[in-house]
């Protein structure tokens, strides 16, 4: 038991994103602020930042419901079939996802171990990372690096303040507009999804304020 827990420690310890300071503002749409972490070789880490007008336990119960992840994210996820799931604290779960790609690449797919566990102040974090193992289903194209968190912080009691980041690993070499486009839309579509399975209104795109540089460089993740 004393190994696992090691193990589990170092897995989400190296999945940490960057520091802080290597986020700079990108854009903001519908209400979340999209930040990027460019890399001197490979994609990008990004984080978006907004607030959702429900309590920080709700979201978390949301996003620890691993077993409708499919339908939570859909269409941009075509399978998010659970593999086994430990209820104890923190929570703990591995999916095997299938993203549909469009004709003619094909499917991308990944294993991701998921852990959900309380902070102090009412808040939450949800961190993820790759964990195939040799068994695993296998469809597709297998994404070679999904990682991540979400922090949830309240902001009153029926609010709170939601930080998504991951790695922008889109499974291959793609047009730099298509991925440009995928990074951008990303962050935007989880909080929006967020918002739909709590039932909340969706954030109209109108008045929308785009910060974005001009594209120098060319994933939708869990």
């Amino acid at each position: 038991m004393r190994r696992l827990a090691l193990a589990t420690a170092l897995l989400f310890c190296v999945a940490a994103a960057p520091f802080d300071s290597a986020f700079t503002p990108w854009f903001t749409s519908r209400g979340i602020a999209v930040e990027i972490a460019r890399q001197p070789a490979g994609p990008p880490w990004i984080r978006g930042r907004g607030e959702i007008p429900a309590p920080a336990a709700a979201v978390a119960r949301v996003l620890s419901d691993f077993g409708h992840y499919r339908e939570l994210f859909s269409p941009a996820v075509k399978k998010a079939d659970v593999l086994e799931i430990d209820s104890s604290s923190p929570l703990s779960a591995r999916l095997h996802f299938v993203w549909p790609y469009p004709f003619p690449y094909s499917n991308r797919d990944a294993v991701v171990r998921y852990e959900s566990a309380a902070r102090d102040a009412g808040g939450f974090r949800i961190a993820w990372r790759m964990d195939a193992r040799p068994k695993d289903p296998s469809e597709g194209v297998r994404i070679e690096r999904v990682e991540g968190e979400t922090s949830i912080e309240p902001a009153g009691p029926d609010a709170c303040r939601v930080v998504y980041t991951y790695f922008g690993d889109l499974g291959g070499k793609f047009p730099a507009f298509a991925s440009e486009k995928a990074w951008r839309e990303e962050p935007v579509q989880y909080f929006r999804a967020i918002r739909r399975r709590l039932g909340l209104p969706d954030l109209p795109k109108e008045g929308s304020r785009e910060e974005s540089r001009p594209a120098a460089t060319p994933r939708a993740g869990p």
